[in-house]
């Protein structure tokens, strides 16, 4: 099973039973904890441009939204497009159906990556490419490819490692003089040399591979992704 595709950092501890519901009878999303423990360190000509950092920060509160069904939170929506989270809520809550064979994605830490390069583009854009590797994840899927391999297996739960760096190049839009990442693409096996790891505090609430489904996806509007 490839690592779902953005477009394609914790979430969970929390019991699911029924949505909390706030005014307009709108349910609230689960808590998001992003919180984030470091190995090692990021090195490179790039560290210290100001879309890297934005990067860094997007791949954090994304897997960490993924582990929450929850892509509303202010960390996350003031780092990515409006469009590109839409995309990506609604690829969680089409997941969370369990139709053939499809499964919630639960992600131990955000990526891994070195920044390979930054191009400019016309119309206020910019790609950055890094050389990027997931951290481990759980899924009932146990669908393989040949970027991934299951490494253990707990009662009908896979967790997964991917087998290599592979690069992958996201693209920056500037809205209201601010830089938001809208998604990447993925792309060859490369080496990343230096790079920092990380493992969310909270870990992912593995339930809710079972208990997950489309209303309790909230998508960046604060409403529900299938709605």
């Amino acid at each position: 099973m490839r690592p779902p595709a953005r477009r394609t950092l914790v979430a969970g501890a929390v019991a699911v039973t029924a949505m909390t519901l706030v005014s307009g009878c709108t349910p609230a999303g689960l808590p998001i904890h992003a919180e984030v423990q470091w190995e090692g360190r990021n090195v490179g000509r790039y560290e210290d441009d100001p879309r890297v950092e934005i990067l860094r920060e997007y791949v954090v509160q994304l897997h960490a939204a993924d582990n929450a069904l929850n892509y509303s939170d202010d960390a996350l929506t003031s780092v990515a497009t409006k469009s590109g989270l839409e995309s990506s809520s609604s690829n969680t809550a089409g997941s969370a159906t369990g139709l053939w064979g499809d499964s919630v994605t639960l992600w131990e830490g955000p990526p891994s990556f070195s920044v390979v390069g930054i191009q400019e583009l016309p119309y206020d854009r910019a790609e950055i490419t890094v050389c990027e590797r997931s951290a481990p994840w759980w899924s009932l899927d146990s669908r393989l490819d040949d970027t991934s391999e299951i490494v253990e297996e707990r009662d009908g739960m896979y967790r997964f490692e991917q087998t290599d760096f592979r690069e992958i190049t996201y693209e920056l839009v500037k809205q209201d003089n601010r830089w938001l990442v809208d998604g990447g693409c993925g792309g060859p096996v490369c080496d990343p040399g230096e790079v920092a790891t990380g493992t969310y505090t909270t870990p992912p609430d593995l339930d809710l591979l079972r208990e997950a489904t489309p209303d309790m996806v909230i998508g960046p509007d604060g409403r529900p992704a299938d709605s």
